[in-house]
């Protein structure tokens, strides 16, 4: 519910607070909170094999759905960027308060529930008593079968992200893991941690980070001391301004964590 309520502020529009403005579902905190409430039922009161085989339920019955549901008038198997179900499910429930765009939210929350699924499997590989050599094989194994299995799906079922298609989440949970496997065996495993420093400021407050950076323009911050150089020093100059940017955020996250004030939900 917090990071509902904090997805329409950032993008929903709800601090103009005007009902005719309020868009209700169109931010990824939002598709972060429907994966979330998807998974915690499953973590919640299912095994490990049940949760499993609902990761796979999710992904094939949303990708059955979009293919092989027809959209009134239209027919089935639109994937196109302003006719597909997905789409059209979104204008039936939200009406007015649909973000106007092509990315899709409700129906597409079937794959937003398996995205933190595979996300928490990760987890559990994690936290189980495997050595550290192990938990990186499955990892990274995980993440090169995630690819292929997407790269495969998406010669039929496309990789789309606006509408967050199976084959696209396969493909990113992909990238994800072999990411995760290399920091874990970079950080973990190596023992090499000085370096991550500055994304772990970030990543100890990364709903903080994302919300602020969202409702406040740092970069126009960072221009009162560099601005000035933009136009004297060409590209230089964007990028200092750019730089300063997210250096502004970043000092204000490590004063938070210097005083170990940390946001969680």
């Amino acid at each position: 519910l917090i990071l509902w309520i904090l997805g329409m502020m950032v993008q929903g529009r709800l601090l103009e607070w005007e009902l005719d403005r309020l868009r209700l579902f169109s931010n990824t905190l939002q598709a972060i909170a429907a994966g979330y409430l998807i998974a915690c039922v499953l973590l919640l009161s299912s095994s490990l094999r049940t949760q499993i085989a609902a990761t796979v339920a999710l992904l094939l019955s949303y990708c059955l759905l979009l293919e092989f549901m027809p959209i009134p008038g239209r027919g089935a198997g639109h994937l196109e960027p302003t006719n597909n179900l997905a789409l059209y499910v979104d204008e039936l429930v939200l009406g007015r308060f649909r973000d106007g765009t092509t990315y899709t939210w409700v129906l597409s929350s079937l794959g937003f529930g398996a995205t933190v699924m595979m996300g928490a499997l990760a987890g559990h590989v994690l936290r189980a008593r495997h050595t550290q050599l192990r938990k990186f094989q499955i990892l990274a194994a995980a993440g090169v079968v995630c690819l292929a299995a997407g790269w495969a799906w998406g010669l039929w079922h496309p990789i789309i992200k606006h509408i967050w298609t199976s084959s696209m989440n396969l493909w990113a949970c992909g990238w994800s893991l072999l990411l995760l496997a290399g920091f874990y065996y970079v950080i973990d495993m190596r023992g090499y941690r000085k370096w991550a420093f500055p994304l772990i400021v970030i990543g100890m407050n990364a709903i903080a980070a994302y919300v602020a950076t969202h409702l406040f323009d740092f970069q126009d911050l960072g221009d009162v001391f560099v601005g000035a150089l933009k136009e004297r020093w060409g590209r230089l100059g964007i990028f200092l301004s750019a730089f300063g940017g997210l250096l502004l955020p970043w000092l204000l996250l490590l004063y938070m964590y210097r005083k170990k004030t940390f946001v969680r939900l």
